[in-house]
């Protein structure tokens, strides 16, 4: 497959954002349909992109399109049926984190699309940020990390509904599953071998902080410190590996000290390569990590299959609370 016809389900924010500029970018992919609900969205959405033709059921866009893949971006807890809909029609399909409201939800798609020897991608693109990525691979080009630290802090009020699609789903498996997830991935991607957990409402009706210590079949020890009671929003990694550590800010900067010297071995700014965030933040390099997915069949590290594990990781905090 040397080019990529792509269908979009959902116009909305971040996908105009993130996602349609990333595809537009690709000179081997073409968007072939956009469905949205909303007329509007669709609309300016296929003019700003130069698309032909928009949709109102993605089961009609599908039918009459019949593309090499689908991006399905929408809330959590409308988007089953549709990715399992698709799945089982047969296209390659990328959703946004969550892939699902529950884990068993996701492990359903992951199933079903493994049956179906279908391609699925999940938006975890903290996996695919440069400069997070550039970091990591300065900290263990000696050894491997024993030691991966992941903050995520957010000040967020306390609010009646939950802020959360009304309580559709939780702060840690909607949002903070970005951090549960990183952790999990730079400390190999190895089964976990134990957890100890801290959950706390404070002055909410639900959870807002979250401290958990993972530790990994590979020896690697995952830490990550989730509040949502905080000051403003912050999003940090450290690496640790013998003898290296890099810190890196998720909108700020990344550097990597070796051997208790006094200067950093690398040092960069998160926007150094370019004004655009879509690049920077990893949206452009998961992209193509899930294009070239769909052309050589073979599904990209971060699938819903894969998905699954950070999910049931969530559950395990929860479940290993030691405040219960």
């Amino acid at each position: 497959m040397n080019h990529v016809n792509v269908a979009f389900i959902g116009a909305g924010g971040l996908a105009n954002a993130m996602h349609y500029p990333s595809l537009a970018s690709f000179e081997d992919v073409e968007i072939v349909g956009i469905c949205d609900l909303d007329e509007t969205r669709r609309t300016e959405t296929a003019k700003k992109f130069s698309v032909d033709r928009t949709f109102a059921d993605y089961r009609e866009m599908l039918e009459q399109t019949r593309p090499d893949a689908v991006y399905a971006l929408m809330p959590p807890y409308h988007l089953f049926d549709i990715a399992m809909n698709v799945i089982e029609g047969g296209f390659p399909v990328f959703v946004e984190k969550p892939p699902a409201v529950t884990t068993d939800q996701a492990r359903a798609l992951g199933r079903r699309a493994e049956q179906m020897n279908v391609v699925t991608g999940v938006g975890f693109q903290r996996r695919y940020q440069p400069m997070m990525r550039r970091c990591y691979e300065r900290t263990t080009q000696d050894g491997p990390v024993h030691q991966v630290v992941g903050s995520f802090y957010k000040h967020q009020e306390p609010a009646d509904p939950h802020p959360y699609y009304r309580g559709a789903i939780d702060i840690l498996r909607c949002d903070a599953i970005h951090v549960v997830d990183a952790v999990r991935y730079f400390c190999g991607s190895a089964p976990v071998r134990s957890v100890a957990s801290e959950v706390r409402n404070l002055d909410a009706h639900y959870p807002v902080t979250f401290n958990a210590l993972v530790h990994f079949e590979n020896d690697a020890v995952g830490v990550m410190l989730l509040n949502w009671r905080s000051g403003r929003r912050f999003l940090n990694l450290e690496f640790h590996a013998k003898g290296a550590c890099g810190f890196a800010s998720i909108d700020g900067s990344a550097s990597v000290w070796e051997k208790g010297d006094e200067e950093p071995v690398l040092q960069e700014q998160f926007n150094q390569e370019s004004d655009e965030e879509y690049i920077n933040q990893g949206f452009l390099a998961e992209n193509r990590a899930f294009i070239d997915a769909v052309k050589s069949g073979e599904p990209p590290h971060n699938s819903i299959s894969d998905a699954v594990i950070s999910m049931d990781l969530a559950d395990r905090i929860y479940a290993s609370m030691i405040n219960k």
